[in-house]
């Protein structure tokens, strides 16, 4: 990780954690903070409809961990070309108490060119925040270290193998959004809109 974007990450977090400052997310869910109207609107439908989800982060609120999920603009030094990146903020000995998840929601209207509000773009939203809170940022957060990292499929991995992408496809099954059999961005339906 880079060290921009590691202060990024750290300036978010602090900004984020900040007393005062309300989250757009449901009151009685201290574990996932998140500001931005699109982002919490995503949340809701996955605790909405995915009894997977909402068991994982009853899970997570009962460690007193938590993950912020942020735009990209809220992160310094954040990838432009990545839809989304998951950081765990970690001491020297590996304890993960915060996992901040970053989303490029500019990307995704651009490659999409839809609204906020379409169909498509909300449940590509969906499958986004499944891959990367569910994932990725849960399991940190559940062992509470490094060690949690559910990865993704390395190269020549079939990606149904992989960890996060099953545990992808869980919450996927769930909100009827599709089986996910590839790794990258064809999974989307922002991809299919693209290359038109």
């Amino acid at each position: 990780m880079s060290r921009v974007f590691l202060s990024g990450i750290v300036l978010a977090a602090s900004l984020l954690a900040a007393p005062g400052r309300a989250s757009a997310q449901q009151e009685g869910d201290p574990s996932i903070g998140v500001w931005n109207p699109v982002l919490a609107a995503s949340l809701e439908r996955l605790a909405n409809e995915s009894r997977s989800w909402r068991e994982a982060v009853d899970a997570v609120a009962r460690t007193g961990r938590r993950a912020v999920i942020v735009t990209s603009d809220q992160v310094k030094g954040a990838d432009a070309g990545a839809l989304a990146q998951v950081e765990p903020v970690s001491d020297a000995a590996g304890r993960v108490d915060l996992v901040v998840v970053m989303v490029n929601l500019d990307l995704m209207q651009k490659l999409s060119r839809l609204p906020v509000t379409a169909v498509d773009f909300e449940d590509d939203l969906d499958r986004i925040l499944a891959h990367e809170v569910y994932g990725h940022a849960i399991p940190f957060l559940l062992a509470g270290h490094l060690s949690g990292k559910c990865a993704d499929p390395v190269a020549g991995q079939s990606a149904i193998a992989s960890c996060v992408i099953q545990r992808e496809n869980v919450i996927r099954k769930e909100m009827r959004l599709g089986q996910r059999l590839e790794y990258g961005r064809d999974s989307l339906a922002l991809a299919r809109r693209f290359e038109r």
